[in-house]
């Protein structure tokens, strides 16, 4: 009986990662559409609240985006890992409630982003731009105790024209 659960469970394992395997290949190739499903592109505007259904209101330099918040130890552990994409007016905030290095890798990433550390006053005080999911395994961290982490689509920095020094807001409530 062991012998089955173990071998069904190797077998659901790597079937996961096979698919994994290929999705990643069709990406390499330059493929814009996974089977069954519409391409990101031709989404509707508001299809993002699908992936990120509980968002706030939040100021990145003088840029208004929405943010996905992971403030739980199992929500920063996932972070945006196997998501499909991140809009340009999306952003997954980390608060970690205490200052840190907070280091940030690429498991299970599927497009590039920026990383900005922040703070407890909400100063950006590190950024890492264009961070590839090929990094992966290696991790990235502030030189500069932080307080949040904030992960935003590649391009997003410069873009916005953020620097160190500009300011991570959350609205007053």
């Amino acid at each position: 009986m062991v012998f089955i659960l173990v071998g069904g469970a190797a077998w659901i394992y790597y079937g996961v990662q096979n698919e994994r395997t290929e999705l990643r290949e069709a990406v390499a190739r330059g493929d814009s559409q996974i089977p069954d499903e519409e391409p990101v592109s031709k989404l509707e505007p508001e299809a993002w609240r699908s992936v990120y259904p509980n968002t706030v209101p939040l100021m990145v330099g003088s840029v208004a985006v929405q943010a996905s918040v992971a403030d739980t130890l199992s929500k920063r552990i996932k972070g945006l890992s196997d998501t499909p994409f991140l809009p340009e007016n999306v952003v997954k905030l980390f608060a970690f409630g205490v200052p840190g290095t907070h280091s940030i890798w690429m498991k299970d990433m599927n497009y590039s982003i920026d990383i900005m550390w922040a703070a407890e006053n909400g100063e950006i005080v590190h950024i890492e731009e264009n961070v590839s999911p090929d990094t992966f395994p290696t991790s990235f961290s502030s030189p500069t105790p932080a307080w949040f982490v904030v992960e935003a689509s590649a391009g997003f920095v410069a873009n916005n024209a953020i620097e160190l020094g500009d300011k991570v807001v959350l609205p007053a409530q």
